[in-house]
Order: C-alpha cells, then sequence, then structure tokens
C-alpha cells in the first residue's frame, strides 16, 4: 500500500497533493521501494511503475517531472506526453491544467507545494540550500504571479518532509553563501559555529521566510516537521553516506 502524507492547508476539494514516501513501490536495494528517480541508477521498469503508482492513487493522468539542477529555473507545463520522463532542466514547476501532477523529487531537500486557490494555479518546488542562496521560491511566486496573474497574499504553500535542522550540518562556504542571501543569520538558522567554522542549517525555515518575503501570509505555509535523516520511511542523501539513494516527492495538481 502506497503511503502519502497530506498538509492540512493543501486538503481542499479541487486540489490533490501527497507527499510520498518509500512504502508501495516495486524498487529494490537501496532503492527500495517507491523510487521515483530515474537518475540516481534504478532501472526505468521499476521507476515508471512506481510513477504509474503514485499518478493512479492521486487520480492525476500524468505526472510531470523535469531535471533537478540545484537553481531557480521555473518550468510552465501545459502539457506532458504519458512516456516523457522529463520536461526539461530546472527545480520548479507551475501550471493551470487540470489532471497534470507537478512532482518534486526529493532526498532531504525541501519539497514545497504551492496553490492559488482564486486562480486554480500551483507549483512544485524544489529547495535545498543552493535553492535558498538562489531564492528558487521567490521565482517560483515570481511566475505564477507573470503566467497566471497570481496575487502573493493568495498563495497557500506546504513544505513537506524535509532533513532537520539537527542533522544538517554544514561548512563555513554555505553559511557564507546564505548570509549573502539573509544579510545575517540568527539562531532560528543555524546552531552554534562548531571548530571549523561549520553550523547546522535549517533549509526549511529559510525557504518558509522566503515564501513569506515573497509575499505569502505567515499563516498561509505550512510546515510538516518530518525529518527524512531520521524517519526511515523516507529516502535520504546523507544517510545514505555518499551510497546509491533514491527519492520520494511532493505532488501537486488540479484535478480533472
Amino acid at each position: 500500500m502506497l503511503e502519502v502524507l497530506e498538509a492540512q492547508i493543501l486538503e481542499r476539494p479541487n486540489l490533490v497533493h501527497g507527499f510520498t514516501t518509500r512504502r508501495g513501490g516495486v524498487s529494490r536495494g537501496p532503492y527500495a521501494r517507491l523510487n521515483l528517480s530515474a537518475s540516481l541508477g534504478d532501472g526505468h521498469p521499476s521507476v515508471a511503475e512506481n510513477r504509474a503508482r503514485v499518478g493512479d492513487a492521486l487520480g492525476l493522468n500524468v505526472l510531470a517531472f523535469a531535471d533537478q539542477v540545484h537553481g531557480s529555473s521555473v518550468l510552465t507545463v501545459d502539457h506532458v506526453q504519458d512516456d516523457t520522463w522529463s520536461v526539461g532542466e530546472g527545480d520548479a514547476l507551475i501550471t493551470d491544467r487540470p489532471g497534470i501532477g507537478l512532482v518534486a523529487q526529493t532526498a532531504d531537500c525541501t519539497p514545497v507545494l504551492i496553490f492559488d486557490p482564486e486562480r486554480q494555479a500551483v507549483a512544485a518546488v524544489h529547495s535545498g540550500w543552493r535553492g535558498v542562496v538562489q531564492n528558487v521560491v521567490g521565482a517560483s511566486v515570481s511566475a505564477l504571479t507573470t503566467v497566471y496573474g497570481s496575487n502573493p497574499s493568495d498563495l497557500v504553500a506546504a513544505l513537506g518532509p524535509a532533513i532537520s535542522k539537527a542533522r544538517y550540518r554544514v561548512g563555513p562556504e554555505v553559511l557564507a553563501a546564505a548570509e549573502r542571501a539573509f544579510g545575517t543569520l540568527d539562531d532560528g538558522l543555524v546552531g552554534p559555529r562548531d571548530g571549523e567554522g561549520g553550523a547546522t542549517l535549517d533549509v526549511s525555515e529559510a525557504v518558509r521566510r522566503q515564501l513569506v518575503g515573497a509575499g505569502l501570509r505567515r499563516e498561509n505555509v505550512e510546515r510538516l516537521a518530518i525529518c527524512t535523516y531520521e524517519d526511515s520511511r523516507f529516502f535520504s542523501s546523507r544517510r545514505a553516506r555518499k551510497g546509491p539513494f533514491g527519492s520520494q516527492g511532493g505532488i501537486i495538481g488540479l484535478p480533472l
């Protein structure tokens, strides 16, 4: 049985969404079981079956995946062929077309699902620390505004399972990049510096602040406080310790 988690803020009759776990797929070994990534070493037949199961479970005609590169490019998705493995290179997808499920693949990074209930448009965003530095969620909100006429204050967003601050130590070069993005790093974003100048970083909190900075109301942003490193239901690149791993997905779409 597939296990798909939902965010309360996105539980609406005119919206389909969910955050997958590892449960319910056919992949084996380090990719067991519901791996959605075709670029990490798992065989295409297994990944295709896993993706089909997710689409069927959510009642979506087709799922749209991107070649994620830890950047800030936003892709507008108007149509997806059934056999399309990727709609292009980017880390955010937007659409207003019913039946298309947008997927943000993650394995510790933060999946962000955004819904505009007024314009009936959605976005799925993948943001790790590089995405934070480039403000990919801000670019996604801007794209929704430009393409569909969204008002940021109307948007609602959910941040799915991701690695927690306590489990995500980064080096001084990452902290310097984050500091350039935020100006200053308070203790809500980072922990105490260690002897090597590194510290723990809360990527999801950084993403939340960027969403608010892009115009979303604070009360319209929900975070699922589940750590992908600590919870074995999820794939985690850090837990894999440079070994092979799969990815889960944050999915959002408008029903037919």
